[in-house]
């Protein structure tokens, strides 16, 4: 019964994963209850043979709790692969801002400090010419799959 009970919470809270912002945090809550559950109540085997075992053998597979359990673990893993692609996906397009941005910021400043050139007016001058670069990669094929990749993906892809 404890169980079922269980399995039965476990696949309701699974079912609520991506209901909202944080669901990072809801799918690392729900492992780790999974691995008590596992641990705890998820016995299949009290005794090498007897009748206890054997009505609880019965018992699972009258509610297809082996299965059930299955499914949900299934599930989890691919819900945490998909957690897992989209932060990644975020980060990836982090670091092709810092890219983008530093590239031309950085060449931009080094060709100053070569040229010993300390004209504030020249500093202005080649930050808003690297700022300009910057906005043009950012319309190249490139920079439009970063923005994209940090932006994550859209409510109604989730479903699918």
């Amino acid at each position: 019964m404890i169980q079922r009970t269980h399995i039965d919470r476990l696949t309701e809270d699974l079912a609520h994963v991506f209901t909202g912002p944080g669901e990072a945090h809801r799918l690392s809550t729900l492992e780790r209850r999974i691995a008590h559950f596992r641990s705890t109540y998820w016995r299949q085997h009290l005794t090498t043979h007897g009748t206890a075992n054997d009505l609880l053998i019965a018992y699972q597979h009258q509610y297809r709790l082996p299965d059930r359990f299955t499914e949900i673990l299934a599930e989890a893993a691919d819900h945490n692969r998909f957690i897992q692609t989209q932060e990644n996906q975020q980060i990836s397009g982090a670091l092709g801002i810092l890219t983008i941005l530093g590239l031309p910021l950085g060449t931009a400043l080094g060709i100053l400090q070569v040229l010993g050139d300390e004209n504030p007016w020249h500093l202005i001058a080649a930050t808003t010419a690297a700022l300009a670069a910057t906005a043009a990669l950012l319309t190249t094929r490139y920079g439009c799959l970063v923005l994209s990749s940090l932006r994550g993906r859209p409510q109604n892809d989730r479903d699918g």
